[in-house]
């Protein structure tokens, strides 16, 4: 299967990922929050969680915290792809994550409605201008907000180029079959073996590519 995804480099990218509902619990008491981010994302942010459900059981690396079905099926390249410093999550308490930063266990859904026009698409900008990165690649299930805020990035007003690859299924257990599928995306494109794509993979080209 060939896709845009093939003239993009994985470690050269800044990747973003979806969060999952499922999470593992508890985490070091005695750990420090990061919040090397954007004044605006962090007051933003504050708000969000002064409104959410947040466990305060100890702090875990963000990529460690949540166990949804992506997070069980995506295997060493997760791993692989946090050690890089490249890799953001997107959180419906947090809004936008670097794999390492250490959060508390949260529950709440992202709801565009919550942030302030702006604020997560400047920062994911800001963010991959940082790190030198030209690409930006999304890989999120397409019916749910994280998806409609990668859209609203106005990729054409900018220098950065941005792809976006959902799952295209309509069979029952979408719950389960599209992350299982997003997981074995991510992990082809990060081993660049596109032969391992996943049936029903779009990879949506969004901005100009670098």
């Amino acid at each position: 299967m060939k896709t845009v995804l093939d003239t993009i480099d994985p470690r050269e990218a800044l990747t973003i990922l979806g969060p999952s509902k499922a999470k593992i619990r508890g985490g070091d008491a005695s750990a420090k929050t990061s919040a090397n981010w954007p004044e605006p994302m962090l007051r933003a942010r504050a708000d969000v969680l002064a409104k959410s459900k947040v466990d305060s059981g100890g702090l875990r690396p963000a990529w460690l915290r949540y166990s949804g079905n992506f997070y069980r099926n995506v295997g060493d390249a997760l791993g692989d792809a946090a050690g890089h410093g490249r890799l953001l999550l997107l959180s419906g308490g947090y809004g936008i994550l670097r794999a390492d930063e250490p959060i508390s266990c949260y529950d709440r859904k992202l709801r565009l409605g919550d942030w302030p026009p702006g604020v997560l698409e400047d920062t994911v900008i800001e963010e991959a201008r940082r790190i030198g990165a030209t690409n930006v690649v999304t890989f999120v299930s397409a019916s749910a907000d994280y998806a409609k805020l990668v859209r609203r990035i106005p990729w054409g007003s900018t220098e950065i180029g941005g792809v976006l690859v959902t799952i295209d299924f309509h069979g029952g257990g979408a719950q389960v079959e599209v992350p299982r599928r997003l997981a074995q995306a991510f992990g082809a494109w990060w081993r660049r073996s596109p032969s391992d794509y996943p049936p029903g993979m779009v990879a949506e080209v969004l901005g100009r590519r670098r």
